[in-house]
């Protein structure tokens, strides 16, 4: 693979993975901050099928807090949108939802095994930092049958949410469990 093409392939990976209509663009910038894609060429690969100059093979390996990754919609959404981005830079686009050539690995590490700001941090922490910029600057016009998640900004559709918190009588909705956590720990008052 010539550099030109892991440059083009990086670029269209750190894209797929940080950029969401409906999030702010204060959270998707906070999150390219903290998104970094590597594309490397193995020296030597074995692998079963065709030759991989004649075909080429992917392995993506995706680190992500585990509170994240082990939701069950974040492998759904992930594992087609990073395929997407890579048969993008093919000849043949198709192929790798054809050919089991593309194998994407989502590693979840455990809280803590992070660490950024020169410190260990879990996954609250990190989605705090993340949408830091949002929630202080944090007015949005809501679409009917939606709501904003207003941790991180993303429109939340009402009817099919799980993610809700009740707080001095106004219901919350929200993408990810994280946010819920993060909202709840910032609205609830110890005793």
């Amino acid at each position: 693979m010539t550099d030109e093409r892991r440059r083009e392939l990086a670029e269209k990976l750190m894209r797929a993975l940080t950029t969401e209509d409906s999030a702010p663009d204060a959270v998707m910038d906070k999150m390219r901050e903290l998104t970094h894609v590597i594309v490397h060429t193995p020296d030597v690969w074995v692998t079963g099928g065709p030759k991989s100059a004649a075909a080429p093979r992917y392995l993506v390996r995706l680190t992500a807090p585990a509170a994240w990754s082990n939701n069950s919609e974040f492998g759904g959404n992930i594992v087609p949108l990073i395929t997407k981005a890579i048969a993008a830079t093919e000849p043949d686009a198709d192929r790798l939802f054809r050919e089991p050539h593309c194998l994407v690995q989502i590693v979840g590490l455990r809280e803590h095994a992070i660490g950024n700001l020169g410190r260990a941090m879990n996954s609250t922490e990190i989605t705090k930092l993340i949408t830091e910029d949002y929630r202080h600057d944090a007015q949005q016009a809501v679409p009917d049958g939606y709501a904003i998640d207003p941790v991180c900004g993303m429109t939340v559709e009402l009817a099919t949410t799980q993610l809700t918190f009740t707080h001095e009588g106004v219901d919350y909705a929200f993408c990810a469990p994280v946010c819920r956590k993060v909202f709840a720990e910032q609205h609830t008052t110890s005793a």
